[in-house]
C-alpha cells in the first residue's frame, strides 16, 4: 500500500466515523430522510446515463418535499416519536413522494420543451438570415448570393 492509497484510505474512515457519530445523535431526522429519499434512490439505481439527469431532478424535488418535515421535526421536537408521527401521517408520503414524481415529470417533460425552444430559435435566425441575403442581392445583385451572374435564379 502507497502512501497516498494509505492517506485516502485513513480519510474515508475519519469521513464515515465522522459522519456516523452525527447519524447517532440525529437519527430521527435520519430515519425520516431516509424513508422520504428512496424515490432518489430508486432514480439513482434505474439512471443509467453517466451524468445522472434522472437522479438530480428526482433527488432535487424529493429533498425539497423532505425539507418541510426534516425543519418541522427540528423545530418542534426532535424524538424518535415525533419522527414516527410525521411519517405515519400521509400527507407526508403524498408531499415527499409527490414532489419526486414532479422531479420525474420535469426529467421527462424537459428535453422536449427545450428541444422545441432551440428549434423555434433556430428557424427564427434562418428567417433573420433570409432576409437579410434578400436585402443584400437587392443591394449588390444575385452574384453576392453565389447566384449566376446571367440574371438566372439559383434555388436550390
Amino acid at each position: 500500500m502507497t502512501a497516498k492509497t494509505a492517506s485516502s484510505a485513513a480519510t474515508r474512515v475519519i469521513f464515515v466515523v465522522i459522519i456516523g457519530g452525527i447519524a447517532i445523535f440525529t437519527l430521527p431526522t435520519v430515519l425520516i430522510l431516509g424513508i422520504g429519499m428512496l424515490p432518489t434512490l430508486g432514480a439513482m439505481i434505474s439512471d443509467r446515463r453517466k451524468e445522472k439527469y434522472a437522479t438530480l431532478c428526482v433527488g432535487a424535488m424529493n429533498f425539497t418535499g423532505v425539507l418541510p418535515f426534516i425543519i418541522q421535526l427540528w423545530t418542534e421536537e426532535h424524538s424518535y416519536e415525533r419522527a414516527f408521527m410525521v411519517i405515519g401521517n400521509p400527507i407526508t408520503w403524498l408531499v415527499m413522494y409527490g414532489a419526486a414524481a414532479l422531479g420525474w415529470a420535469i426529467y421527462f417533460v424537459a428535453p422536449g420543451i427545450v428541444g422545441m425552444y432551440i428549434g423555434m430559435r433556430t428557424e427564427q435566425r434562418i428567417q433573420r438570415l433570409r432576409r437579410r441575403q434578400r436585402d443584400l442581392v437587392e443591394e449588390w445583385g444575385p452574384g453576392v448570393a453565389g447566384g449566376r451572374r446571367d440574371g438566372g435564379d439559383d434555388k436550390s
